[in-house]
Order: structure tokens, then sequence, then C-alpha cells
């Protein structure tokens, strides 16, 4: 049946919408929560654990590819957590911010000032100036939680060392008074960074989001796959090539996956098919990745040969229970 551009238009935006959770969410919720208190009753409050004789809290460090989804899964598991997401008791007690190239200890802090609503500062200001002024903003407004995301860009500036005043003034953040429970989130190689400073790597626990693989996640696809084509109101592919297709053209990460899903099911209804076919995949992942036949996963009868990564765009969400 052909759809208006409309319809089409309502039903993808209502499948990418739709927030699928996985047990990446759990692995990311379990960290957080290991770093908060809890009250006489068991509960999780927005106050953070400390380490050390009780002289400072601890961060974390979100590692998965480009596209994977964390972000999103970051994003999702503090928005509706229990003590830091915002509720009836007031505003959300965790702050996010992106870190933007070239990144500098002052920029860096103004760009966190600006997350919080400050208004504009010169970064003509000494950085120890700025960071004062960061710290008592952020206990101001209650934060408890900083997210730094994209933080692959503190190594941007070219200046390992510029890299480590910045660590250093994170863990500034974790030992001061209140301490702020901080979390890195970016591409693996920040291990490395954090890695570089052993008290940085004791004070800093290590989440690895694990990509999608065909052995563990085919079945949970497939099921999704069925549901997101009954959403569109078509039949899913017939035969069973498409998941496994779709895991390697979207270099195993869950966030394209979902990404690559979505994006064929609108070519289909573009189309008026009224099912999802490899043929919809191979036109929308051609669209994306600018590629011929030979070099299409979809397309390519020797598919598991293509190397995809570098061609696709970083877009992730999504969430599945395993």
């Amino acid at each position: 049946m052909k759809r208006t551009k409309a319809e089409i238009a309502q039903i993808v935006s209502d499948l990418r919408a739709n927030y699928v959770g996985t047990l990446r969410d759990d692995m990311i919720r379990d960290e957080i929560d290991r770093l908060l208190r809890r009250d006489a009753d068991g509960r999780l409050i927005a106050d953070p654990v400390k380490f050390s004789g009780g002289q400072e809290t601890h961060g974390i460090v979100v590692t998965d590819e480009a596209g994977g989804g964390k972000s999103t899964i970051l994003n999702r598991v503090l928005t509706t957590h229990e003590a830091l997401g915002a509720g009836p008791n007031g505003p959300a007690r965790f702050l996010s911010s992106k870190v933007f190239s070239p990144a500098t200890l002052k920029s860096f802090g103004c760009e966190v000032l600006r997350s919080t609503g400050y208004a504009e500062i010169s970064e003509r200001r000494e950085h120890w100036s700025i960071w004062g002024i960061l710290r008592h903003r952020l206990v101001a407004l209650g934060i408890v939680c900083l997210v730094i995301e994209e933080a692959h860009d503190l190594r941007s500036s070219g200046s390992v060392r510029e890299a480590m005043d910045i660590l250093n003034a994170c863990k500034t953040l974790m030992s001061s008074d209140p301490p702020i429970i901080v979390i890195l989130c970016r591409v693996p190689i920040l291990n490395e960074l954090v890695r570089m400073d052993p008290q940085s790597n004791r004070r800093f626990a290590k989440v690895e989001l694990t990509p999608v693989t065909e052995a563990h996640d085919a079945p949970k696809l497939e099921s999704l796959m069925v549901q997101y084509c009954g959403r569109a109101g078509i039949l899913p592919p017939e035969g069973r090539d498409a998941i496994p297709r779709l895991i390697h053209a979207s270099a195993s990460r869950f966030g394209m996956c979902i990404e690559n899903l979505v994006n064929a099911i609108e070519e289909a209804l573009n189309d008026g098919s009224d099912r999802l076919a490899l043929t919809h995949f191979a036109r929308s992942w051609a669209a994306t990745a600018a590629v011929d036949f030979r070099e299409n996963p979809f397309a390519n009868p020797e598919w598991r040969s293509i190397a995809v990564t570098g061609r696709m765009p970083a877009i992730g969400f999504g969430k599945f229970k395993k």
C-alpha cells in the first residue's frame, strides 16, 4: 500500500523515537548505582559514595565504537534514574557537556560552565579561576554527576600535558566537597589516556560496551525487525540472510544496526512495498555509505569480505533486553 510522505515520515519518526534497551543499559546503571549511597530503606540517594577514607568519589569511563549507542544509553539511564533524574523532588542531579576540538583546560572548563547555563565567560581568565567558578556552580545547582561526552577531543589539542591537566581537573571535582562523580563517555582510545596516570586508572571504573555478534544477538535483532516491520505495516524479509548482513554492514555496532534497519524500512515504505527486502537495505545503505554494488554488504554475495568501518554515519540509538 502506497502511503503519503506525511504518513511515512510519522512512521519513521515513531520508530526512531522508540527506545530499545539491552544489557548494556544494565552495565552502566550498575556502575552508577555502585557510586551512590542508599538511605535507611535501601533507596538510592543523590549522594556519592566516598572512597579512600571518605576523601573522594570515583568516576566511570564508558567506551564503545562510534555508532554503538553509548551516549543514548547513558542519557536514558541517567534521565530515568531514581536518584539522579528529574522527578517530584526536584530537577535532574546530573549534567551532560560535550567537549569540542581543540580542547584545552580553559576551553573545557568554559564549555562545562556554559552547559550549566552560566553567562558567557572569557577564556582570558586564569584556568584556576574558571574551574573555581565551575565547582561553585555545580554545587549551587545540586549536580552530583557530570557527564563529559565525546571526550576523545581531550587529546585533540595535541598536548599530552594538556590532556593530563584536564584529567587532574576531573579528579579535583571527584575529591571536592561535596564530591562530583565524573563520567567520561567516548570511543575506546580514552582508556589509553586514563591508564597513563595510575591514580586516574584506579579512580575510574571501566565499562566497555561489547559489540553485537551474530551468534549472540541475531535472534533478538530478528525479533526486533519483525516488531518494527509490524509497526510500519509491512512484512519482514523472507529468508534468514538479512540480520547477518545487517550486523556486518553496521560494523557490529548496536546503534547502527537500529539506524540501518529503520532506514531500510523507510526505503520500503517509499517504494510502496508490502515486504521489507534486501534491496531496500542495499539502497538505503548505499545512500549513506556512497558505495557501488561490489562494496555493498546487502548486494554482494561475498558480503563478509567487505570492510565497512569508516563508511557509515556515526548515528546510534536503541535498546533491547537480552
